[in-house]
């Protein structure tokens, strides 16, 4: 009987040193990530208060949202509002109505489910650029009411343009590092993501948002991305961070992201489409110079029948060469035209413009 109760105390001690062991090791793990990577310290005096828009998506019937929401609007800060977005909620929201009578919330109501990834595009994209967006799930909270005053010291620094706080696990306490999820950035920073990122087959992809934005921003972002020892949420969810897409196609952007691009003369390309008629696209291009401004790039997909057409292209071609001409074959039009539009409208490197006009060879500018 002795000798049994000495192996159980004995197996009692190892499972005890195993569990402590991997504590410590998981603990020692956080901490050699975090010294790799950038710990903001809120040193940098506040001259003037950050605009903060919270965004809170909520799918299906769930539990909580009331809480998350009211969790922000109860923050001790004045600067800052909520967009709401119900995805094809049916569920009492009423109490939402007295804030946005106040203009504390936009209340946006998706009668079809359209999917987290292209409701944060959308809110996202009405946002200024240098108003900072904090992603707050239906089932998270804010840690305290102080969060947003947090943010607002941490964000004084010009070289914070993004943030992971550290979090808190909702049933467990359990404090998880910063750097699990970036949660916090500026709405510029996000506008540099390229729509089609966001896209599969022409309309926005499905599943969670993080596997779309959270490796473009933290590539955009460089080494403009920050730890905040600190927690700021109180969340059910662990995020997957191996799901993480889209990493190899952006580099750090040079700007600073919260530059308001609105407010600039924006540059346009044009795309004509030609099919036998040289001589009205001679006169297309000869009032697009003429008559245009705030034209970046001009690009002419064309298609000639015969070598009399294509004589006609080349006189053309000789009068505005700073026209970028794409011949369709004449063979099989219809299957290099999607793919020629797609390159001209979509290929960074091809063109830089944010915004694209189409047009027909037989449309003349007058003023």
């Amino acid at each position: 009987m002795k000798r049994i109760l000495f192996i159980l105390f004995l197996i009692g001690i190892g499972f005890a040193l195993g569990v402590s062991y991997r504590e410590i090791r998981a603990e020692i793990q956080a901490k050699r990530q975090t010294q790799r990577k950038q710990v903001a310290y809120a040193t940098e005096p506040v001259i003037h208060n950050k605009h903060f828009v919270v965004i809170t998506y909520a799918q299906g019937n769930q539990a909580g949202v009331e809480q998350s929401l009211l969790s922000a609007l109860h923050q001790n800060y004045s600067d800052f509002r909520v967009i709401y977005i119900e995805d094809g909620l049916s569920m009492d929201s009423s109490f939402v109505e007295k804030y946005e009578r106040e203009g504390k919330v936009t209340h946006v109501r998706n009668e079809r489910p359209i999917g987290s990834i292209e409701s944060l595009y959308r809110a996202v994209h009405s946002c200024k650029s240098d108003e900072v967006v904090v992603l707050l799930r239906s089932e998270e909270l804010f840690a305290h009411n102080e969060v947003l005053n947090y943010l607002n010291r941490y964000f004084a620094d010009p070289a914070v343009w993004m943030a992971s706080g550290e979090e808190v696990r909702l049933n467990s306490f359990e404090k998880v590092a910063a750097g699990e999820s970036y949660q916090i950035f500026y709405a510029g920073l996000f506008k540099h993501i390229k729509l089609q990122d966001f896209l599969i087959d022409g309309t926005f992809k499905a599943g969670e948002y993080e596997r779309v934005v959270s490796a473009p921003l933290l590539k955009l972002s460089g080494e403009h991305a920050y730890l905040i020892l600190k927690p700021l949420m109180i969340s059910p969810l662990r995020k997957n961070k191996a799901d993480w897409i889209g990493m190899e196609d952006y580099a750090r952007i040079k700007q600073n992201p919260w530059h308001d691009y609105a407010l600039d003369e924006e540059q346009v390309d044009i795309v004509v489409f030609s099919y036998n008629r040289p001589l009205q696209l001679y006169a297309f291009l000869e009032s697009s110079d003429k008559y245009l401004e705030n034209l970046h790039q001009q690009f002419v997909i064309y298609r000639a029948g015969n070598d009399h057409y294509e004589k006609g292209y080349e006189k053309v071609k000789e009068a505005f060469p700073h026209v970028m001409y794409i011949r369709q074959s004449v063979e099989n039009p219809s299957e290099d035209f999607a793919p020629v539009v797609k390159k001209t409208v979509f290929d960074r490197k091809v063109s830089t413009a944010r915004y694209v006009a189409f047009a027909l060879d037989d449309n003349v500018i007058k003023d």
